[in-house]
């Protein structure tokens, strides 16, 4: 039975496999790349393209952090990562990127000192720092995509609807991956196809966090949770059906903001409302122009 316009419909492994091994054929590949972060979302993208692309998807663990940190949190990304790879039974790199990270960022910081001093162009210390922490999903990103050249397959992302939602992901690191099998579905529904793929439970309800500097967890930095997130998601989406609320890059339009900050049926607290809304439009930027139409036929609602 067809899926009936306007009902939601959230495709389960199977479906999205077949979507990306069709993909493939007509694109003339073979092989899947992905990058194994220890969380829900890399999982979850590698159990689909393990489905799409049996005995060709190739898993790659590419720490990017201090020694100190190595020992810490982000030595528990790479066990997390290879158990995912196990359940999943597939072939995995360790790659260590933390010393071309670091030597790329101090090249990187002297040239932009010299350029601001011979520019006038002022330099922000904090925009600075943060550019030195967002160089490493860049460089995750160029090594996923060396093997995939290297091996004439295509890069996998782990950007989920939410991600792209709130403009939470690096444009220029996984937002450039060719395949995105994951971009319709709220983080809850992440967790729903990673438990349906056999991963660890712990694994599946692990803490969000991208691991850009130490403690770091993605609700930390937002300032709402992924719950709430999914919920407003959801119903904007629907809302949208009836009186259009968002644009075509999926962003909510300003004179929609009012009355859905005073909508009577609003999921979440209003300040939630007020920060998840500010975090999308603030990050338009980073959607395409087809983002709402794509996301609206993922999900049967158009």
């Amino acid at each position: 039975m067809g899926v009936t316009k306007g009902t939601p419909h959230v495709a389960g492994l199977g479906e999205r496999a077949a979507r990306e091994g069709a993909y493939l054929e007509a694109a003339g590949r073979q092989v899947l790349v992905c990058s194994l972060s220890g969380g829900v979302d890399s999982a979850t993208s590698a159990a689909v393209a393990q489905q799409a692309a049996p005995r060709r998807t190739l898993a790659l663990l590419l720490p990017c952090s201090s020694e100190d940190e190595l020992r810490g949190e982000r030595g528990q990304d790479i066990a997390d990562g290879r158990r995912a790879a196990e359940q999943l039974g597939l072939p995995t790199a360790l790659i260590h990127l933390s010393d071309l990270w670091h030597q790329a960022a101090l090249l990187y910081e002297q040239h932009a000192r010299r350029l601001a001093a011979d520019s006038g162009v002022p330099l922000d210390e904090a925009k600075l720092r943060w550019a030195i922490n967002n160089l490493k999903p860049t460089v995750r990103m160029m090594t996923a995509g060396f093997f995939a050249d290297a091996f004439g397959g295509l890069t996998v992302g782990t950007d989920n609807a939410i991600e792209n939602f709130l403009g939470y992901f690096s444009v220029r690191g996984d937002g450039i991956a060719d395949r995105q099998p994951i971009r319709d579905c709220t983080k809850g529904e992440v967790r729903a196809l990673a438990a349906s793929a056999g991963l660890p439970a712990d694994l599946v309800h692990r803490t969000p966090t991208a691991g850009l500097w130490p403690g770091q967890t993605d609700e930390g930095e937002l300032g709402f949770t992924y719950d709430q997130a999914d919920a407003f998601f959801v119903w904007i989406l629907e809302r949208h059906i009836a009186e259009p609320a968002l644009d075509a890059t999926m962003t909510v339009l300003a004179e929609a903001e009012e009355a859905l900050l005073g909508a009577p049926d609003l999921p979440v607290p209003a300040d939630a409302a007020r920060r998840i809304i500010a975090q999308n439009r603030r990050t338009a930027f980073k959607r395409r122009s087809d983002d709402l139409q794509a996301v609206l036929e993922r999900r049967g609602l158009a």
